[in-house]
């Protein structure tokens, strides 16, 4: 909530930052690729110092992991959306700062299965006991972020890199189990150990460290 308050104020005060009298005007239409995924972008000048983007990203990467001995195969899905307003220190210079908020669909789900008997928060279940196992990691919905740029035109084309930090909030982890024996307080306490236990694993994604490449066409 912090994060999401510093970045709004950011953004707000920058809008209402005086802009030149030259009419606003389209800045670029460009492609980019990091650790968001795959994205499109189009930007809008203020002022020789402001520029305000649209940016839409996404991709999915498979992985697979182990915990407490069970396999799971599994997908990263990375989805976001929104507006940055960045702030350049010079109108020739290649610097900026820049802030902004997104429409956040991050999310991971897999899929797990034990190969026999597995040991769950020190209670020993099977194969059968376990059963297959459906989890989902979700994160906010609007998110803030913070970064800083550098920006190279060569011609029409710009070349365009980007570093920041993606605030998405802690990690909500659901999984369950398909077996008949889920219901059961045994496999339901051993369930719940590794909910949290998964979920304690990707804490670390509630700050997403952001760094992108871009290129551009200048209008």
């Amino acid at each position: 909530m912090r994060h999401l308050f510093i970045a709004t104020a950011l953004l707000g005060a920058i809008t209402v930052a005086p802009v030149s009298a030259q009419a606003v005007e389209a800045d670029f239409i460009g492609a980019r690729a990091g650790t968001l995924g795959y994205g499109a972008e189009f930007g809008v000048k203020l002022s020789p110092h402001f520029t305000l983007r649209a940016i839409a990203n996404g991709a999915n990467f498979g992985y697979d992991d182990t915990s407490d001995d069970i396999r799971y195969d599994g997908d990263l899905k990375l989805a976001s959306y929104g507006a940055q307003l960045d702030y350049r220190f010079s109108e020739t210079g290649p610097l900026y700062l820049t802030a902004g908020v997104y429409k956040n669909d991050n999310k991971v789900v897999a899929t797990g299965r034990a190969n026999g008997t597995v040991i769950v928060g020190g209670v020993p279940l099977t194969d059968a006991q376990v059963g297959t196992l459906n989890g989902r990691a979700t994160f906010d919905d609007i998110v803030p972020y913070l970064g800083i740029g550098a920006r190279w035109p060569v011609g029409v084309v710009e070349i365009n890199l980007e570093a920041g930090a993606y605030f998405q909030g802690r990690p909500r982890v659901t999984l369950t189990s398909d077996s008949v024996y889920a219901d059961t307080p045994e496999v339901q306490t051993a369930l719940e150990t590794e909910r949290q236990s998964l979920e304690d694993d990707i804490r670390d994604f509630k700050t997403y460290p952001v760094v992108e490449l871009g290129l551009r066409y200048k209008f």
